[in-house]
Protein backbone atom coordinates (compact mmCIF):
# COMPACT_ATOMS: atom_id res chain seq x y z
CA UNK A 1 0.00 0.00 0.00
CA UNK A 2 2.95 2.34 -0.49
CA UNK A 3 1.11 4.45 -3.10
CA UNK A 4 -1.63 5.13 -0.54
CA UNK A 5 0.83 6.23 2.12
CA UNK A 6 2.59 8.43 -0.40
CA UNK A 7 -0.53 10.31 -1.46
CA UNK A 8 -1.96 10.57 2.03
CA UNK A 9 1.29 11.88 3.47
CA UNK A 10 1.66 14.39 0.66
CA UNK A 11 -1.84 15.73 1.28
CA UNK A 12 -1.53 15.83 5.07
CA UNK A 13 1.86 17.50 5.26
CA UNK A 14 1.48 19.94 2.40
CA UNK A 15 -2.21 20.95 2.52
CA UNK A 16 -1.34 24.21 4.22
CA UNK A 17 -1.69 26.54 1.28
CA UNK A 18 -3.50 26.60 -2.03
CA UNK A 19 -1.91 26.93 -5.48
CA UNK A 20 -3.43 29.09 -8.15
CA UNK A 21 -1.85 27.16 -11.03
CA UNK A 22 0.07 23.99 -11.75
CA UNK A 23 3.89 23.78 -11.46
CA UNK A 24 4.48 22.85 -15.09
CA UNK A 25 7.95 21.32 -15.36
CA UNK A 26 8.89 22.50 -11.86
CA UNK A 27 11.99 24.40 -10.74
CA UNK A 28 15.33 23.75 -9.08
CA UNK A 29 15.84 24.93 -5.52
CA UNK A 30 17.85 27.91 -6.77
CA UNK A 31 15.16 28.86 -9.28
CA UNK A 32 12.56 29.03 -6.49
CA UNK A 33 14.77 31.64 -4.73
CA UNK A 34 14.20 30.43 -1.14
CA UNK A 35 14.37 33.25 1.40
CA UNK A 36 13.53 31.42 4.61
CA UNK A 37 14.02 27.99 6.15
CA UNK A 38 10.32 27.32 5.53
CA UNK A 39 10.88 27.99 1.82
CA UNK A 40 13.73 25.48 1.68
CA UNK A 41 11.85 22.96 3.83
CA UNK A 42 8.88 23.17 1.48
CA UNK A 43 11.10 22.44 -1.48
CA UNK A 44 12.81 19.49 0.22
CA UNK A 45 9.43 17.97 1.13
CA UNK A 46 8.38 18.06 -2.52
CA UNK A 47 11.71 16.61 -3.65
CA UNK A 48 11.41 13.82 -1.07
CA UNK A 49 8.02 12.73 -2.42
CA UNK A 50 9.36 12.83 -5.97
CA UNK A 51 12.19 10.52 -4.91
CA UNK A 52 9.70 8.26 -3.09
CA UNK A 53 7.57 8.07 -6.24
CA UNK A 54 10.46 6.73 -8.32
CA UNK A 55 11.42 4.26 -5.59
CA UNK A 56 7.84 3.03 -5.20
CA UNK A 57 7.29 2.39 -8.91
CA UNK A 58 10.75 1.08 -9.86
CA UNK A 59 9.28 -1.97 -11.64
CA UNK A 60 6.11 -0.32 -12.95
CA UNK A 61 6.71 1.22 -16.38
CA UNK A 62 3.09 2.40 -16.65
CA UNK A 63 3.39 4.45 -13.44
CA UNK A 64 6.69 6.00 -14.53
CA UNK A 65 5.39 7.15 -17.92
CA UNK A 66 5.22 10.90 -18.44
CA UNK A 67 1.40 10.84 -18.54
CA UNK A 68 1.15 8.89 -15.28
CA UNK A 69 3.56 11.28 -13.57
CA UNK A 70 1.51 14.24 -14.78
CA UNK A 71 -1.69 12.67 -13.44
CA UNK A 72 -0.03 12.08 -10.06
CA UNK A 73 1.21 15.67 -9.92
CA UNK A 74 -2.24 16.99 -10.84
CA UNK A 75 -3.77 14.88 -8.07
CA UNK A 76 -1.37 16.21 -5.45
CA UNK A 77 -2.03 19.76 -6.64
CA UNK A 78 -5.76 19.30 -6.19
CA UNK A 79 -5.19 17.78 -2.75
CA UNK A 80 -3.20 20.80 -1.63
CA UNK A 81 -6.05 23.09 -2.71
CA UNK A 82 -8.84 21.36 -0.75
CA UNK A 83 -8.93 23.77 2.18
CA UNK A 84 -7.94 23.60 5.84
CA UNK A 85 -10.86 21.96 7.68
CA UNK A 86 -9.21 19.01 9.40
CA UNK A 87 -12.14 16.59 9.40
CA UNK A 88 -12.99 17.35 5.80
CA UNK A 89 -9.40 16.59 4.79
CA UNK A 90 -9.46 13.39 6.86
CA UNK A 91 -12.61 12.39 4.97
CA UNK A 92 -10.99 13.15 1.62
CA UNK A 93 -7.96 11.06 2.56
CA UNK A 94 -10.21 8.18 3.62
CA UNK A 95 -12.01 8.44 0.29
CA UNK A 96 -8.68 8.28 -1.54
CA UNK A 97 -7.73 5.26 0.53
CA UNK A 98 -11.01 3.57 -0.40
CA UNK A 99 -10.48 4.26 -4.12
CA UNK A 100 -6.94 2.88 -4.11
CA UNK A 101 -7.98 -0.05 -1.93
CA UNK A 102 -10.81 -0.88 -4.32
CA UNK A 103 -8.36 -0.81 -7.23
CA UNK A 104 -5.87 -3.02 -5.37
CA UNK A 105 -8.54 -5.59 -4.46
CA UNK A 106 -9.83 -5.76 -8.01
CA UNK A 107 -6.31 -6.14 -9.39
CA UNK A 108 -5.03 -8.60 -6.79
CA UNK A 109 -8.14 -10.63 -5.96
CA UNK A 110 -10.56 -9.95 -8.82
CA UNK A 111 -13.14 -8.47 -6.44
CA UNK A 112 -14.81 -5.11 -7.12
CA UNK A 113 -16.24 -3.42 -4.05
CA UNK A 114 -19.52 -1.48 -4.11
CA UNK A 115 -18.85 2.19 -3.25
CA UNK A 116 -22.47 2.81 -2.21
CA UNK A 117 -22.41 -0.07 0.26
CA UNK A 118 -19.17 1.28 1.69
CA UNK A 119 -20.80 4.67 2.26
CA UNK A 120 -23.95 3.06 3.72
CA UNK A 121 -21.88 1.15 6.28
CA UNK A 122 -19.75 4.20 7.07
CA UNK A 123 -22.79 6.43 7.60
CA UNK A 124 -24.47 3.85 9.85
CA UNK A 125 -21.29 3.32 11.85
CA UNK A 126 -20.91 7.06 12.42
CA UNK A 127 -24.36 7.32 14.09
CA UNK A 128 -22.81 6.64 17.49
CA UNK A 129 -19.71 5.06 19.00
CA UNK A 130 -21.39 1.68 19.60
CA UNK A 131 -22.97 1.15 16.19
CA UNK A 132 -20.14 -1.16 15.07
CA UNK A 133 -18.58 -4.06 16.98
CA UNK A 134 -15.02 -3.50 15.86
CA UNK A 135 -13.65 -6.92 16.82
CA UNK A 136 -16.36 -8.99 15.14
CA UNK A 137 -16.37 -6.72 12.09
CA UNK A 138 -12.60 -7.13 11.68
CA UNK A 139 -12.89 -10.90 12.10
CA UNK A 140 -15.60 -11.17 9.43
CA UNK A 141 -13.61 -8.96 7.06
CA UNK A 142 -10.46 -11.05 7.45
CA UNK A 143 -12.35 -14.33 7.00
CA UNK A 144 -13.86 -13.16 3.72
CA UNK A 145 -10.54 -11.78 2.46
CA UNK A 146 -8.77 -15.02 3.34
CA UNK A 147 -11.38 -17.14 1.56
CA UNK A 148 -11.26 -14.94 -1.55
CA UNK A 149 -7.44 -14.91 -1.50
CA UNK A 150 -7.17 -18.68 -1.20
CA UNK A 151 -9.62 -19.19 -4.06
CA UNK A 152 -7.69 -16.71 -6.23
CA UNK A 153 -4.38 -18.44 -5.41
CA UNK A 154 -5.80 -21.83 -6.46
CA UNK A 155 -7.09 -20.37 -9.72
CA UNK A 156 -3.80 -18.61 -10.43
CA UNK A 157 -1.80 -21.76 -9.64
CA UNK A 158 -3.93 -23.80 -12.05
CA UNK A 159 -3.65 -21.21 -14.81
CA UNK A 160 0.07 -20.82 -14.20
CA UNK A 161 0.68 -24.58 -14.22
CA UNK A 162 -1.09 -24.90 -17.57
CA UNK A 163 0.99 -22.09 -19.08
CA UNK A 164 4.21 -23.58 -17.72
CA UNK A 165 3.42 -27.03 -19.15
CA UNK A 166 2.94 -25.58 -22.64
CA UNK A 167 6.09 -23.43 -22.50
CA UNK A 168 8.17 -26.28 -21.08
CA UNK A 169 7.04 -28.68 -23.82
CA UNK A 170 8.26 -26.22 -26.45
CA UNK A 171 11.59 -25.90 -24.62
CA UNK A 172 12.05 -29.67 -24.39
CA UNK A 173 11.89 -29.79 -20.62
CA UNK A 174 10.61 -32.64 -18.48
CA UNK A 175 8.48 -32.42 -15.36
CA UNK A 176 10.58 -32.26 -12.19
CA UNK A 177 7.89 -31.57 -9.61
CA UNK A 178 4.54 -29.90 -9.00
CA UNK A 179 4.31 -27.04 -11.49
CA UNK A 180 8.01 -27.05 -12.39
CA UNK A 181 9.88 -28.40 -15.44
CA UNK A 182 13.52 -28.43 -16.37
CA UNK A 183 16.52 -29.80 -18.18
CA UNK A 184 20.16 -30.28 -17.27
CA UNK A 185 22.58 -28.03 -19.13
CA UNK A 186 25.70 -29.24 -17.30
CA UNK A 187 25.66 -32.78 -15.82
CA UNK A 188 25.98 -32.99 -12.08
CA UNK A 189 29.05 -33.99 -10.11
CA UNK A 190 29.45 -34.84 -6.47
CA UNK A 191 26.80 -35.93 -4.01
CA UNK A 192 23.13 -35.08 -4.29
CA UNK A 193 22.09 -32.12 -2.18
CA UNK A 194 20.10 -32.84 0.97
CA UNK A 195 18.18 -30.85 3.55
CA UNK A 196 20.59 -28.85 5.70
CA UNK A 197 23.21 -28.38 2.97
CA UNK A 198 24.28 -24.88 2.10
CA UNK A 199 25.26 -24.68 -1.55
CA UNK A 200 26.83 -21.82 -3.46
CA UNK A 201 24.61 -20.85 -6.36
CA UNK A 202 24.46 -18.67 -9.43
CA UNK A 203 20.77 -18.09 -10.06
CA UNK A 204 18.63 -15.82 -12.20
CA UNK A 205 14.86 -15.59 -12.60
CA UNK A 206 13.37 -13.93 -15.70
CA UNK A 207 9.87 -13.89 -17.25
CA UNK A 208 9.81 -15.71 -20.59
CA UNK A 209 7.71 -12.81 -21.90
CA UNK A 210 10.86 -10.70 -22.03
CA UNK A 211 9.57 -8.24 -19.45
CA UNK A 212 12.40 -6.57 -17.57
CA UNK A 213 12.38 -7.14 -13.81
CA UNK A 214 15.04 -6.91 -11.14
CA UNK A 215 14.81 -9.94 -8.86
CA UNK A 216 17.79 -10.37 -6.54
CA UNK A 217 18.67 -14.00 -5.82
CA UNK A 218 20.77 -15.44 -2.98
CA UNK A 219 24.36 -16.51 -3.59
CA UNK A 220 24.04 -19.33 -1.05
CA UNK A 221 20.95 -21.56 -0.85
CA UNK A 222 20.10 -23.40 2.36
CA UNK A 223 18.53 -26.62 1.07
CA UNK A 224 15.33 -27.58 2.86
CA UNK A 225 14.62 -24.11 4.26
CA UNK A 226 15.04 -21.61 1.45
CA UNK A 227 12.32 -22.00 -1.20
CA UNK A 228 10.81 -24.61 1.13
CA UNK A 229 7.17 -24.00 0.24
CA UNK A 230 7.76 -23.27 -3.44
CA UNK A 231 7.98 -25.33 -6.60
CA UNK A 232 11.78 -25.06 -6.48
CA UNK A 233 12.20 -26.45 -2.97
CA UNK A 234 11.83 -30.21 -3.71
CA UNK A 235 13.86 -29.86 -6.92
CA UNK A 236 16.91 -28.70 -4.95
CA UNK A 237 17.27 -32.18 -3.43
CA UNK A 238 17.46 -33.75 -6.90
CA UNK A 239 20.50 -31.69 -7.87
CA UNK A 240 24.19 -32.31 -7.32
CA UNK A 241 26.54 -29.95 -5.52
CA UNK A 242 27.96 -29.02 -8.93
CA UNK A 243 25.35 -28.90 -11.68
CA UNK A 244 23.62 -26.50 -14.08
CA UNK A 245 19.93 -26.59 -14.95
CA UNK A 246 17.29 -24.52 -16.66
CA UNK A 247 13.84 -24.59 -15.09
CA UNK A 248 10.39 -23.19 -15.80
CA UNK A 249 7.65 -22.54 -13.29
CA UNK A 250 4.96 -19.95 -12.62
CA UNK A 251 5.56 -16.79 -10.61
CA UNK A 252 3.02 -17.80 -7.98
CA UNK A 253 4.55 -21.27 -7.61
CA UNK A 254 7.95 -19.70 -6.98
CA UNK A 255 7.14 -16.53 -5.06
CA UNK A 256 3.64 -17.10 -3.67
CA UNK A 257 1.90 -13.87 -2.67
CA UNK A 258 5.14 -11.92 -3.13
CA UNK A 259 4.69 -11.87 -6.93
CA UNK A 260 3.59 -8.24 -7.14
CA UNK A 261 6.58 -7.16 -5.04
CA UNK A 262 8.78 -8.81 -7.66
CA UNK A 263 6.95 -7.01 -10.47
CA UNK A 264 5.36 -10.24 -11.71
CA UNK A 265 1.85 -11.39 -12.53
CA UNK A 266 1.07 -14.58 -10.56
CA UNK A 267 0.25 -16.66 -13.64
CA UNK A 268 3.19 -15.70 -15.83
CA UNK A 269 5.90 -18.20 -16.65
CA UNK A 270 9.41 -17.56 -15.37
CA UNK A 271 12.66 -19.20 -16.39
CA UNK A 272 15.21 -20.11 -13.74
CA UNK A 273 18.85 -20.61 -14.64
CA UNK A 274 20.64 -22.27 -11.75
CA UNK A 275 24.21 -23.42 -11.30
CA UNK A 276 25.23 -25.04 -8.04
CA UNK A 277 28.90 -24.39 -7.36
CA UNK A 278 29.84 -26.60 -4.45
CA UNK A 279 28.93 -26.72 -0.79
CA UNK A 280 29.39 -23.68 1.39
CA UNK A 281 29.61 -23.34 5.13
CA UNK A 282 26.21 -24.33 6.53
CA UNK A 283 24.53 -21.17 7.70
CA UNK A 284 21.30 -19.31 7.08
CA UNK A 285 21.91 -16.18 4.96
CA UNK A 286 20.13 -12.98 5.97
CA UNK A 287 18.38 -12.71 2.62
CA UNK A 288 16.43 -15.99 2.70
CA UNK A 289 13.65 -16.43 0.19
CA UNK A 290 10.98 -18.61 1.83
Amino acid sequence: MKPIRLILAATAVMALTACSSGPGEGKTLEETNPRTQADSLSYYFGAMYADNYWRTYTNDSSATSSEARKQYLDGVGKGISLGEDRQYLEGVMTGIQFVLGIQDLEKDLGVKLDKNRILDALAYGLRNDSAVDGASNQQALQQILQAIGEKKDREDKKTGDEAVAKAAAKAGMKKMGDGIYGKVTKPGQGALLKAGDAVKALMTVTPISGKTVNIPMPEVIQVGSMFRDTSLGPVMETLHANESVELMTSAIALFGNQCSRMGLDPTEVVKITLTTDGLAKSETPSDLVN
